[in-house]
């Protein structure tokens, strides 16, 4: 069995936070969109492609359908907080793409922004 590998998918500048945790991160200029998902789709060990949602909306859409019908690599679109105690926007589709893998919906919780425990 291939161990599958995780990259993210930024803005030049919006990666450091990743690398300080050991993600591998392709920081993707405007413009350039087309030909990382290209290289991207072409690695066969990549299995999570974890991509900020303003880079995903530049990709194009063949691409993207590409990779849907291969089901390799998952992309997973995520926000970045633009300001703090933003929440993630990628709830809806996260919960979503768990639906058509498991067959059935699930709830996502999480916290407030302003903290709190049990």
């Amino acid at each position: 069995m291939t161990a599958r590998r995780l990259a993210v998918v930024v803005r030049p500048g919006e990666g450091l936070g990743f690398r300080l945790a050991g993600v591998r991160v392709e920081e993707v200029a405007r413009g350039g969109e087309a030909a990382a998902f290209r290289a991207l789709l072409a690695e066969p060990e990549l299995g999570v492609a974890a991509v900020e949602e303003e880079v995903l909306a530049a990709a194009p859409e063949r691409l993207l359908r590409r990779a849907r019908e291969r089901g390799l690599p998952v992309v997973l679109p995520f926000a970045l907080p633009r300001r703090w105690g933003e929440e993630g926007r990628g709830r809806a589709y996260v919960a979503a793409l768990i639906r058509r893998a498991v067959g059935y919906g699930v709830k996502l919780g999480g916290t407030s922004a302003g903290g709190g425990g049990s």
